[in-house]
């Protein structure tokens, strides 16, 4: 008897943020020509199927389009972005579950302090290196850490933390001051201002931008709608098996893609039979047969199923001997996290076009156990995200990529019974880049008073820091974005003048 499939809370969590109410309008076959830059010219003679898929293929990408677009328009409309590739791009990463900002960012001392730890006995932090099984909190550099800290998972060793030598949300931070050498602004209780405790009701406000009304378009795909291309739908990538709901578009073309190298249709056999773990099957031949069954003239969604079946195959057999993608190095090993942001260096710098990539990463739905939990992620986190900046800088994009970090909100103050935190408001936001302004750049509402649940108070409304992205690194009217009221102007916490990103 085959066991029943069991759905973890991650998983849920993921999929919420998803589009399923949507299917893909065609599949595209992504062309190692494409990828290297179309070394072998950019002419629509060279452009053809036949000529690309020459090449190889690197993986397949499913298209959400108005229509279906035409093989040609599509890479000649990729090949002019390769002439003049955007100036500015953003990297959404979404923390899947309602991260902890309060353990990933502490209060470092006073009285603010005391009551973190009056709050949590069991999980919070110790001041200073970790000792004595207390897992520590190094403060920030700068003015700031007078009030806040980074939790010791988050710091390299270098800086006193747990974190590796190299990887480290430190080594990003720098001084803290705003100048060349500060690349990470954090933003502590930052929230939809009126707030659901809900997963699904939450992680909606957040994707879609708006808190009231119909939420059909995600904030990014707005503005993908107002600057995109018609015929291009690496414009706005999500790296995952369907398309964010961010990035969820009325007009414009955007599209998915898992990953890069992984075609073709395989399954695996454990001991008992059941298709789990152990040997990879390859079933390519027995999936292009089905593909080459005629179905029913009237059964539409069959038909494309099986053109899907027959793309896939025929994408698996051209990849066998094309060119190996090369990721950029110094990430963490054997993490879903780092092949999906060494993907997104790759695609930023491939001159696709591609103005945003989307991940989306969970686990942080921490309700039990949560050092444990919380902290294994807070290493990954950390080092993948100095590697993803100094694989940027390798590749001479740095200047020319944001990376902003989310949650759709955060836990409460105290600890629960099973050494774990509930929903609660006030997430973290991050930036971080280049020309990010890094310091603090949202106000720190301090653990004096709380929310009538137990939460931090909300002073950050989420829809700022969106307006910011847009404006004042996206370029473009965050009220045409965005729609609704306005958001108030976001209100930096330190004393570092300007905005989220330098001008």
């Amino acid at each position: 008897m085959v066991p029943p499939l069991v759905r973890c809370i991650e998983c849920e969590e993921i999929e919420l943020a998803r589009v399923t109410d949507q299917a893909p309008t065609q599949t595209l076959p992504l062309p190692y020509a494409a990828l290297d830059g179309f070394p072998a010219g950019r002419t629509p003679r060279e452009l053809t199927r036949r000529r690309l898929l020459q090449w190889g293929v690197a993986g397949l990408a499913s298209v959400y389009a108005a229509h279906e677009l035409g093989w040609d328009e599509v890479w000649e409309s990729v090949a002019a972005a390769a002439e003049d590739p955007p100036s500015r791009c953003l990297l959404l990463l979404y923390l899947a579950g309602g991260n902890d900002g309060l353990n990933t960012i502490p209060p470092s001392g006073g009285a603010d302090y005391t009551a973190y730890v009056n709050a949590r006995g069991v999980l919070h932090r110790g001041q200073g290196p970790t000792a004595g099984g207390r897992v520590g909190a190094l403060p920030l550099k700068g003015a700031v850490g007078s009030s806040l800290a980074l939790s010791a998972p988050l710091v390299s060793t270098v800086g006193g933390g747990d974190n590796g030598a190299a990887g480290g949300l430190d080594t990003l931070w720098g001084d803290g001051d705003g100048g060349p050498t500060s690349k990470l602004a954090i933003m502590p209780a930052a929230d939809v201002l009126s707030y659901s405790l809900s997963h699904f009701d939450n992680s909606d406000m957040w994707f879609s931008g708006l808190t009231t009304g119909v939420k059909s378009t995600g904030w990014l795909g707005r503005w993908i709608d107002r600057v995109g291309d018609p015929a291009n739908p690496l414009q706005a990538i999500s790296i995952d098996t369907a398309l964010s709901k961010s990035i969820r578009t009325a007009h414009m073309p955007v599209c998915a893609i898992p990953s890069l190298n992984a075609l073709g249709f395989s399954f695996t056999m454990n001991g008992g039979g059941y298709p789990q773990s152990g040997q990879s099957i390859p079933v390519n031949p027995q999936m292009d047969a089905l593909a080459g069954v005629d179905p029913a003239d009237d059964n539409a969604y069959l038909t494309r199923s099986r053109a899907t079946y027959g793309v896939a195959v025929e994408t698996y057999d051209r990849a066998r001997n094309g060119p190996a993608y090369a990721p950029g190095t110094g990430y963490p090993a054997n993490q879903t996290l780092s092949t999906r942001l060494q993907l997104a260096a790759h695609l930023f710098a491939a001159g696709l076009g591609t103005r945003v990539v989307t991940i989306h990463w969970g686990g942080f739905d921490t309700h039990s156990g949560q050092l444990t939990t919380q902290d294994s992620q807070l290493k990954v986190l950390s080092a993948a995200l100095a590697a993803f900046q100094a694989d940027l800088v390798a590749r001479g994009i740095d200047d020319r990529v944001s990376t902003l970090v989310f949650s759709e909100f955060g836990r409460r103050v105290g600890e629960n019974a099973s050494a774990g935190t509930d929903h609660g408001a006030g997430g973290l936001m991050m930036a971080m880049g280049k020309q990010v302004s890094g310091g603090l750049a949202a106000q720190w509402p301090g653990l004096a008073k709380l929310t009538s649940e137990g939460s931090l108070l909300v002073p950050t409304d989420f829809r700022s820091v969106y307006a910011s992205v847009i404006a004042d690194w996206l370029g473009d009217d965050p009220e045409a974005v965005l729609t609704g009221d306005k958001p108030a102007d976001l209100v930096r916490g330190d004393a570092v003048p300007g905005g989220l990103f330098r001008s």
